[in-house]
């Protein structure tokens, strides 16, 4: 059940895919929420919050951008121009709506 999970070239059905989005999301939302609590429990500013939502905020972005990478290496897909551009707009849609959007 996991390993297709973490199997980046298995073909999906759409309910697959959509499972595997909300995989990926929670596990966003649960790396971000700890490495933000981490920045922010170290912040001796009255900013803590702004801190670790700031660093949340980057860890969703840098996660969508090596699972972009990663689904992109494992289908063997590097030669097509249009799906390479998806890797950086990915990180753009992360800077914008963290991990529900890249």
């Amino acid at each position: 059940m996991f390993t297709e999970l973490t199997n980046f070239k298995y073909e999906r059905t759409w309910k697959q895919a959509i499972g595997f989005f909300l995989a990926y999301l929670l596990l966003i939302m649960i790396v971000g929420g700890l490495a933000g609590g981490i920045a922010g429990g170290f912040s001796p500013e009255a900013d803590s919050f702004e801190q670790g939502a700031r660093v949340g905020g980057i860890v969703a972005i840098v996660v969508c951008v090596l699972l972009s990478l990663g689904i992109l290496y494992a289908k063997q897909l590097f030669g097509r121009f249009l799906l390479i551009i998806l890797i950086p707009v990915a990180g753009i849609l992360a800077l914008f709506g963290g991990g529900l959007l890249g």
